[in-house]
């Protein structure tokens, strides 16, 4: 056997061994008690103490007694917390440049190059769009060389913790994860007692809440395992608990992008939009361009009334393009009709066509310009696009009413206006229950009261248009000689306070 495969083989033992021996000459206690206390956090798995004994071996590297004895420990501390970073939105870079330098200034830390190759080539996790690929990278040369080593690198998994869990990142990367159960339970059976691989286990190839929960019992500084089960109560609409375990996360972690915008979502789903646009900043101040943070910003700021500062971070995100292109037209022409400037938003919501012709909400807005531009034959064609996307779509159906109007086809602005207050009611039976729902919930007190509020002038808002719809169908039935069904719409209509004296004059003036 050749000699130098046997030298490389001897020290692959020695860097992937559960813990490094070797001892040239006696330490000082205080080192001997710092690497103690540094193999103690990295045994912990998780990302506050990975970087604590990050700091510990980084310390002791620089020392010339000590960097033989801890050059492979940094190194795997450095993946671990490369891939951890990416796994939280972060782009792990200075964990993994560390990882290389130190490969590369100690020849006989070779053997960990393919557990570099694997945290370079694991990409960032995230939503959406955080960055543009870097094209630089050998992805395709790098995916073949690591698939050729699979064998290879499976059965160093057999022997070391550490090559155990990077092997599960890598086929989490490669393989197709619902295929791995070999893999996974081979590492449970030969590491049972292992946090690091439990917590591999626990996000690949899904998320699995009884995982994670064992995890922070164990460890509740394991704040990324708050993080993964934040995801999963998100995924399954349970807003507040998945508020809970990302504020945790982010009293452990506030650098991950991904827990800000988790946090940004959360609040844009309880329409606080104050607070969803402050961790849409804190996210884009982690990631500058991270699109779907930036469009998060936008909509934010359009709800909030303050269309100027809306328009430039649309055209921000136009201008890096590729990604939310359509969306950024909509939003930026939603901002400009607000203000008026029919011209420009004319403009950018063809664009928006163009880009999400599927979108209820863009023909909408497409049809509602085209209606006030008096183009009815245009406003026609988008609004009843908008209804073939979304048929139950009450603002395109009530647009369509007012149209009829303009041409005085009163039987289609009756049959559109009854069909939009339908629709409104339902809306608003749908904001009756939430607010039922809200009540009952654990919500701060101030908090609940403010959001009551607000849900309460959606609901008065909602009831009068639908009130005003149903007024509107009347007077089309009745100016289409369908007196039956006139008196039906302004019975309907009678209900609200705001419409009760037309509504009765219209009844008495059909009788």
């Amino acid at each position: 056997m050749d000699r130098r495969f046997v030298l490389l083989a001897l020290i692959f033992l020695a860097s992937c061994s559960r813990a490094d021996k070797t001892r040239l000459a006696p330490l000082a206690p205080e080192i001997e008690w710092q690497i103690a206390a540094a193999d103690d956090l990295a045994r912990k798995g998780c990302y506050v103490p990975l970087k604590e004994a990050f700091g510990i071996y980084s310390g002791l590297y620089a020392r010339p007694e000590c960097r033989d004895l801890v050059a492979a420990r940094l190194v795997k501390n450095s993946l671990l917390l490369a891939v951890r970073e990416k796994e939280l939105g972060m782009s792990g870079r200075t964990y993994l440049d560390t990882a290389w330098t130190i490969i590369k200034e100690n020849a006989v830390l070779a053997v960990l190059s393919p557990y570099a190759e694997i945290a370079g080539f694991f990409w960032v996790q995230g939503r959406g769009t955080m960055r543009d690929i870097d094209e630089r990278f050998p992805w395709k040369e790098t995916e073949e060389k690591l698939k050729r080593l699979d064998a290879e690198l499976r059965e160093r998994a057999r022997e070391d913790e550490f090559c155990a869990y990077m092997y599960l990142v890598l086929k989490c990367a490669f393989a197709n994860p619902y295929g791995m159960k070999e893999e996974l339970g081979e590492s449970s059976a030969l590491y049972p007692d292992s946090i690091l691989l439990k917590y591999k286990r626990a996000i690949c190839p899904e998320e699995k809440t009884d995982l994670l929960e064992e995890i922070i019992a164990e460890n509740p500084r394991f704040y990324e395992a708050r993080y993964f089960l934040g995801d999963l109560a998100l995924l399954r609409g349970f807003l507040l608990k998945a508020e809970d375990h990302f504020l945790a996360a982010y009293e452990g972690i506030p650098e991950s992008p991904q827990i800000t915008i988790s946090l940004a979502s959360v609040a844009f789903g309880t329409e606080e939009f104050e607070r969803s646009l402050g961790y849409f900043e804190k996210t884009l101040a982690l990631t500058p361009e991270y699109r779907d943070a930036l469009l998060g910003k936008a909509v934010c700021l359009s709800y909030l009334g303050r269309p100027l500062e809306a328009i430039p971070i649309c055209q921000q995100i136009i201008g890096l393009g590729f990604w939310l292109l359509g969306e950024s037209y909509y939003w930026m022409a939603w901002n400009q009709h607000e203000l008026r400037d029919t011209a420009a938003a004319q403009t950018n919501i063809e664009q928006a066509k163009g880009r999400l012709p599927t979108s209820t909400e863009v023909f909408t807005l497409s049809g509602t310009i085209a209606l006030e531009n008096g183009d009815l034959i245009k406003a026609e064609k988008d609004l009843k696009e908008a209804l073939q996307c979304h048929p139950a779509n009450g603002d395109a159906m009530l647009q369509l009413g007012n149209l009829y109007v303009q041409k005085k086809d009163w039987p289609n602005s009756a049959v559109h206006f009854e069909n939009a207050g339908f629709l409104y009611k339902d809306a608003a039976a749908e904001l009756e229950a939430k607010i039922a729902d809200l009540g009952k919930s654990e919500l701060a007190a101030d908090r609940k009261s403010v959001l009551l509020r607000r849900k309460a002038r959606q609901l008065e808002r909602t009831v009068l248009t639908k009130a005003t719809a149903f007024y509107n169908a009347a007077a089309g039935y009745f100016n289409s000689g369908q007196k039956y069904k006139a008196l039906e719409m302004a019975a309907r209509a009678v209900e609200h306070p705001a419409l009760k004296e037309k509504a009765e004059e219209l009844m008495t003036g059909i009788k």
